[in-house]
């Protein structure tokens, strides 16, 4: 009993390391490690050992990036899911036109609102008010977007909101 629960944990410990530590799967299966540090429309770069920052919810690598092993994959290689994860761990996510439409639309009406309180033409609670209700509506949609998947987790964490 212990022995099959055990292996039965073990499995998806296994699964999820290898994405955390920056493995992307081909389409054989096989799991590619490495960090991307260049992305091209064809072609991948990953190095070894990079290590993940938080800023703008991309990877990044240590100063001696140069001293790194790369390896460059064509991105063929990868099913679309994949190459998407490696776009936005590479802090460009490739997301859906009117997904992006939505975000511009918050950020300009929340930058007119700011602007409006500035110039007098409303209180500067009010022009809080307003932001923070965009900003509220912007994440819910970001959320039931990544639900229906349309974007993926990844790339919503590149996003920023």
């Amino acid at each position: 009993m212990k022995a099959s629960l055990l292996s039965l944990l073990s499995l998806p410990f296994i699964a999820l390391s290898a994405h955390a530590e920056g493995g992307y799967t081909n389409h054989a299966g096989n799991v590619v490690a490495g960090w991307p540090v260049k992305l091209t429309a064809t072609q991948v770069t990953l190095a070894e050992r990079a290590t993940p920052t938080a800023r703008w919810g991309h990877r990044a690598l240590p100063p001696a990036t140069d001293q790194l092993p790369t390896a460059t994959y064509p991105l063929s290689i990868f099913p679309e899911a994949e190459r998407r994860r490696i776009a936005a761990d590479f802090g460009q996510p490739r997301v859906p036109v009117a997904v992006r439409r939505a975000i511009a639309g918050a950020e300009k009406a929340m930058a007119r609102s700011r602007k409006r309180a500035e110039k007098g033409l409303c209180t500067k609670e009010e022009s809080d008010a307003f932001c923070a209700k965009s900003e509220a509506a912007l994440k819910s949609y970001l959320d039931k977007q990544v639900e229906s998947g349309a974007i993926t987790p990844a790339e919503r964490t590149a996003l920023g909101w």
